[in-house]
């Protein structure tokens, strides 16, 4: 991925920028990374008949995953492999189970290890994620099941990240 990224790179910009193609070499290469990412989730949801629980999961996950400095892998491969593996297991618990004792409960608890936990320690980020509780539990009980799964990843990867601090 990364001869791909600095080959576009190259082709792509101007001269003029010449000093800044490091920079613009690795954006080139996360934008390539994730394409490719998204690519084999959305081949991966087709084939398991999930499509529907993968896009509601990403619409859940992505914000969270953007908010907090978490962990991630060190090679594209890595990448590809562990998000597509969370990608699935997500979709299937979002299909597959529905019915979770103290739903609300769990979610809170999930948001305040978050913060506990988070390196960032911002208020208004946690206070919009119990406004998004709250307003899942009004609109549709299923939606529960969806956030307390992406908020259940984005605690593990936030905890794993913490680990890489101390090793």
């Amino acid at each position: 991925m990364n001869h791909l990224a600095k080959y576009l790179t190259m082709k792509i910009i101007p001269r003029e920028y010449e000093n800044d193609l490091d920079q613009i070499e690795l954006g080139m290469e996360g934008l390539l990374c994730s394409l490719s990412t998204l690519f084999v989730a959305i081949i991966l949801s087709f084939i398991f008949h999930t499509t529907y629980e993968f896009v509601l999961f990403i619409f859940f996950f992505i914000p969270l995953r953007l908010s907090y400095k978490s962990f991630h892998c060190s090679s594209f491969l890595q990448c590809l492999v562990f998000s597509n593996m969370i990608i699935l297991f997500a979709s299937y618990f979002i299909k597959y189970v529905t019915n979770i004792p103290f739903l609300r409960l769990i979610c809170l608890s999930l948001i305040v290890a978050n913060y506990t936990l988070s390196f960032e320690k911002n208020k208004r980020l946690h206070c919009i994620e119990i406004l998004i509780l709250y307003l899942c539990s009004f609109i549709d009980s299923s939606l529960l099941v969806i956030y307390l799964i992406s908020l259940f990843i984005n605690t593990i990867l936030i905890l794993l990240k913490r680990g890489e601090n101390h090793v």
